[in-house]
């Protein structure tokens, strides 16, 4: 350690800010010992000989407590929604523009640090950072984004809205995620008329730097198609917004996701290319342009973290012969961290520092070893020695990320080896294909063009091959459960075989010692697992789709069923969106049955995505409409997946202990002369004394039914409340006969219906019935073990089990 003289400093440092994260001690505390252990180090250097021991320990400790001291700073800043209501229409905010994305397709999106907002009749001066989205026409968009600049001041019109919590297990904390970022909120702006200019002030040097942006953008797009201009964009600019959402997932489960995000590897390549391009320069010039040109391009792609890291430690590669001092990768590392964590501590809990660091770190200690072993091997054909040294690169790489991989995507790539063969020099070709389109294109035109279609090329090339290679069923092992402790037991043992491997002398003792690592590491990785739909229980989810309902079941005997899935939009798909990752979260890899109440968008079009990936078994509906279009285009996908599709008809279907009762019988002449609402499946649940009864959007009308044929049977333990809580359902009749413990409303929060109705609110309420909400609570979970339904704090147990 005596030759990295920094890391020391700097991981006692990020070890006071993971104290001070989750501790929280007084501030006056940290001062004090801060202040003890500051005179010990002065004392120590004044008595040398006698203290010189302590000195290195009280200087470690002075800069603990300080990382802790800059933490707590730090996090007083930290920001909230600061609206009482989440959701606030025609809302009016007035202030000044800090920051602006380049154009998508569909919407213009820039920062907007407010000096006061307006919301009903209300006006007050509130300082907030908001992230603003624009949707209109395309040309409006265009108009806009023409004449929009950073520093503008403006009052702008539209919806004030908070963002999206983690509302379902397993679910990204977008809201934690841009609080951390200092964003306090979201504003949605649907017509570019909505926004009018106070002045046209700007930032100079921002909207200067966003000039260059906009301007290699521009360029992009004229000699690129759509698909190629949108990974140079993300390779350039650092914007992956237009790269297609199947696209990047492809990335993820080939193991290749690294390329698609601005990192050292890009930095590298702008280092070679502009070496290259002036080598014939002596050393002064030749350096001086490469670190021109390596600030220049971490300037144009904002600054992420990643590249912020790797162009530190790339300036202090080229200082360092210039000053006559040796170049040492992990002091680099070390200082990059430090700077970083100097002017943002928080980024230590952001994955692109964590991925960026770790990869690094890793190849730093881990290729080394395996390089002397691949030259042990006395390869002669130099192709493969080649290909082999590059394999330990990518290994070494992975093995530092791992657990953040692990964690963040849930997936254990086993083709990223191969993969990153191909992808990583591809990528580099297309970015140096690409620098020179830019360069070079605006001054021969047919020379962006010849290489644009170059570019155009590789990308298909690279496209096709990751789709290939990137597929969902042979890709990747799936690894949902990956906490902070196993990621400290992952990193203890590769620590355990660096130090200890080597003095194994023998093949046998190796081998012993490898397969007693793997079960040891396997049992432990397991000690802190835990189950959210445990086997002999009876599970049921109400996911949190917003306005529309997704009910996931887990039976006593282990199969599933899920009642609805959803809307699905051009915008957003809850099938894909939503419901998908949560299944890959629960470790459930088909649903065994599933019932679509009612052929409404917010109920059945989840189903679409949940198809296409092969995750339903069977299908169980109310009999086809032959006049409803949307009904008979569904039972066509459907069987073109050869799903067998049942219409409800009174039966039930047995798992065991556990038994569903379908109540209705849509093949009935009375049934079919119902709405479409009337006719949602009616479906009873039961595991012991616990019932459940799910009546979809069924309305009074159908509640009668039910009442005059069911009396005896329709008393449940839990009742979801028929059409989100709507006053046309659970009728007063209908409620006294169900007598629910528990309700549960699946509703959009403040949706345009107003659901649910304060009718229902009121009518549950008197008859001492526990209402659960989705739009107040997120996803609802409820446990049975055959006696009492227990409702379950998921975010807690998540919580608990990620640290």
């Amino acid at each position: 350690m005596n030759n990295y003289p920094l890391i020391k400093y700097v991981l006692f440092f990020i070890c006071g800010i993971l104290f001070e994260s989750i501790f929280q001690i007084p501030l006056i505390t940290k001062i004090f010992f801060t202040s003890i252990f500051i005179s010990c180090t002065i004392f120590s250097l004044i008595k040398k000989q006698q203290l010189q021991k302590f000195q290195i320990v009280f200087s470690l400790l002075t800069v603990f407590f300080i990382g802790a001291i800059h933490y707590s700073f730090f996090k007083n800043e930290q920001v909230k929604y600061p609206f009482e209501l989440p959701v606030n229409k025609s809302a009016v905010a007035y202030g000044k523009i800090t920051d602006l994305n380049l154009i998508r397709a569909d919407r213009l999106i820039f920062y907007l640090l407010t000096d006061s907002v307006k919301i009903q009749d209300y006006t007050a001066k509130y300082k907030v950072q908001m992230i603003c989205t624009v949707k209109d026409s395309k040309r409006r968009l265009q108009e806009l984004y023409n004449s929009i600049k950073i520093g503008n001041d403006i009052r702008v019109v539209g919806t004030i809205a908070r963002a999206r919590d983690k509302r379902n297990p397993g679910e990204f904390d977008y809201e934690k995620y841009i609080t951390e970022k200092g964003i306090h909120g979201l504003m949605i702006v649907y017509k570019t008329k909505d926004i009018m200019f106070a002045s046209h002030n700007t930032k100079h040097i921002h909207q200067f730097v966003f000039e260059i942006r906009k301007s290699i953008d521009d360029l992009i797009n004229y000699f690129h198609n759509e698909s190629s201009a949108s990974l140079l964009r993300g390779l350039i600019l650092a914007d992956r917004s237009l790269i297609d959402y199947d696209i990047k997932n492809e990335f993820i489960n080939a193991g290749v996701i690294h390329v698609l995000a601005v990192s050292g590897l890009h930095v590298g390549f702008i280092a070679i290319i502009f070496v290259f391009l002036f080598k014939r320069f002596n050393p002064y010039f030749r350096y001086g342009f490469t670190i021109a040109g390596l600030i220049l391009f971490l300037i144009i792609t904002n600054s992420p973290t990643s590249v912020v890291r790797a162009t530190i430690m790339a300036l202090v590669m080229i200082l360092s012969p210039l000053t006559g001092r040796n170049y040492n990768s992990i002091n680099a590392l070390s200082l990059a961290a430090l700077i970083i964590l100097i002017f943002s501590p928080s980024q230590i809990f952001d994955p692109g520092f964590q991925l960026s660091f770790s990869a690094v770190l890793a190849i730093v200690i881990l290729y080394p070893p395996i390089n002397k072993v691949i030259y042990a091997m006395n390869i002669k054909f130099s192709v493969i020695n080649y290909i082999l040294l590059f394999c330990a690169v990518s290994l070494a790489a992975q093995l530092g990320t791992l657990p953040f991989t692990l964690i963040y995507f849930h997936r254990l790539s086993i083709v990223s080896l191969l993969a990153n063969i191909v992808v990583i020099p591809t990528i580099g070709l297309v970015i140096s294909i690409g620098i020179l389109t830019i360069v070079l294109g605006p001054i021969l035109s047919w020379f962006g063009l010849v290489f644009g279609s170059a570019n155009e090329l590789l990308t298909y090339l690279l496209f096709s091959f990751v789709r290939l290679i990137g597929k969902p069923e042979s890709s990747f092992i799936s690894i949902q459960q990956f906490s902070v402790y196993d990621s400290i037991l992952f990193y203890f043992f590769v620590l355990l075989v660096f130090m200890l491997w080597k003095k194994l002398s023998t093949i046998i003792t190796k081998f012993i010692f490898a397969v007693l690592l793997c079960i040891t590491l396997f049992l432990g990785f397991k000690l802190d697992d835990f189950e959210l739909l445990p086997d002999n229980h009876l599970s049921v989810l109400t996911i949190d789709i917003g306005q529309g309902d997704a009910i996931l079941i887990k039976f006593s005997n282990g199969k599933t069923a899920l009642i609805d899935a959803g809307d699905a939009t051009e915008y957003f798909d809850n099938g894909e969106r939503v419901i998908l990752p949560l299944l890959n979260f629960l470790g459930i890899e088909k649903i065994d049955y599933g019932f679509i109440s009612h052929v409404d968008a917010d109920h059945y079009k989840g189903f679409y995505s949940l198809i296409k990936h092969n995750r339903i078994s069977s299908i169980y509906k109310p009999k086809l409409d032959s006049l409803e279009n949307k009904d008979v285009e569904l039972e066509k996908f459907i069987s073109s997946y050869k799903i067998p599709i049942k219409y409800y008809a009174k039966s039930q279907i047995d798992f065991e202990s556990s038994k569903l009762y379908i109540l209705n019988d849509t093949l009935s002449g009375y049934f079919q002369s119902m709405s479409s609402n009337d006719r949602s499946g009616m479906l009873k649940v039961q595991f012991g004394e616990s019932t459940f009864l799910f009546t979809g959007d069924a309305g009074i009308r159908a509640e009668k039914y039910y009442l005059e044929n069911y009396v005896h049977f329709l008393e449940s333990t839990v009742l979801k409340a028929g059409h989100h809580g709507s006053k046309t359902s659970s009728s007063q009749e209908f409620v006294d006969i169900v007598k629910p413990k528990i309700a549960i409303i699946s509703a959009g929060i403040l949706n345009k219906f107003k659901h649910p109705h304060f009718e229902i609110l009121d009518r549950f309420g008197k008859s001492n019935t526990k209402i659960l909400r989705t739009d107040k609570s997120g996803a609802v979970l409820l446990r049975s073990d055959g006696i009492k339904v227990e409702i379950i704090n998921w975010k807690k147990l998540e919580s608990d089990y990620i640290f």
